[in-house]
């Protein structure tokens, strides 16, 4: 059976619907951007409250499991109640805890708002603190995914992925590192087969506008290729040097926390099956469209089977931009 070992935040959050206000911003240089709006000094009713696990580790890591790679989840848990919850989670799922136990869980306070756009506060707790001395030796998977760690958990990363030689590596990049550009992770990039980022995420790693500009500059670097997303545009990537643009299908958007996670679990999951790459992207697709069309980022993702006979019936078009 084919083996992932994911590395990633885990949190338990807290969902907050209110009635914010949408604020819109106009930028001359970038994409545009919206806020939500509170008042000062007001006491905002909350609509309704839940609690779910999360993060982007803990998401990868189920859905990977759902698909029946035999999951294994490196990071470090808080010794307090919610680690308890994540601890039993990763029980039902079963996907195997390594690592460390820490002080402090952290959590994911996510303000919701009337139009499904959402802002997270994010509590990183003792995600950040997992040491090299916490990790079992010889690790050798078949497949090594990661998404954004801080602190010594991005040491920690590194070093693993610069020993992974015969191990495939697929790496979500979120803001927090994109913006420390190209040169200063290319001890990262250079050992990556699959990266994962969006539009915005590409533009700060390259400092490139141009899409085009964008691939050619994370060619340079990447031991293999770069998938970009770009929300409600669909998704780019590249394949024997031709690009390609995929739109999305019409989706019913209830919340959009988590559909990354499972974009780039579902294409892992197509790749690690066999599927060239643009099967791939759709697969993890349609894995985003479930979360997408659900409150929970975890519930509705999809098993192996269902994945990919959705992926056999599923129909996209696929543009070819250069």
């Amino acid at each position: 059976m084919t083996d992932i070992l994911v590395m990633g935040s885990n949190t338990v959050d807290l969902y907050v619907e209110t009635a914010a206000d949408l604020i819109d911003i106009d930028h001359h240089n970038r994409d545009d951007e919206s806020l939500l709006g509170f008042q000062v000094g007001d006491k905002v009713l909350a609509e309704n409250v839940s609690f779910d696990v999360g993060g982007s580790g803990l998401n990868a890591a189920t859905a990977f499991a759902r698909t029946g790679l035999e999951t294994t989840y490196l990071g470090c848990l808080g010794d307090d109640m919610f680690g308890a919850r994540i601890l039993n989670h990763f029980d039902d799922e079963n996907i195997t805890f390594r690592g460390a136990l820490g002080d402090q869980s952290g959590i994911g306070i996510i303000l919701e708002s009337d139009a499904a756009d959402r802002t997270i506060l994010s509590y990183k707790g003792c995600n950040n603190d997992l040491t090299a001395a916490d990790v079992p030796d010889n690790l050798s998977p078949d497949w090594f995914y990661s998404s954004t760690v801080l602190g010594d958990t991005r040491r920690t990363m590194e070093s693993l992925i610069q020993s992974f030689d015969e191990t495939t590596t697929a790496i979500n990049v979120s803001s927090y590192l994109a913006d420390h550009g190209i040169n200063e992770l290319e001890s990262i990039l250079s050992h990556t087969d699959y990266l994962f980022l969006n539009q915005d995420e590409a533009r700060r790693l390259t400092g490139n506008d141009d899409l085009i500009n964008m691939f050619a500059d994370l060619n340079t670097v990447l031991r293999g290729s770069a998938i970009i997303t770009h929300g409600d545009s669909g998704v780019y990537y590249e394949e024997d040097r031709t690009y390609y643009h995929v739109p999305p299908r019409p989706t019913n958007v209830v919340e959009t926390t988590g559909a990354g996670d499972a974009f780039n679990a579902g294409f892992v999951t197509a790749k690690a099956n066999g599927r060239p790459q643009h099967r791939a992207v759709k697969a993890g697709m349609i894995q985003a469209e479930h979360v997408l069309e659900h409150a929970s980022t975890t519930d509705d993702l999809l098993s192996k089977q269902a994945l990919l006979d959705e992926l056999n019936d599923a129909e996209y078009t696929t543009e070819v931009i250069q």
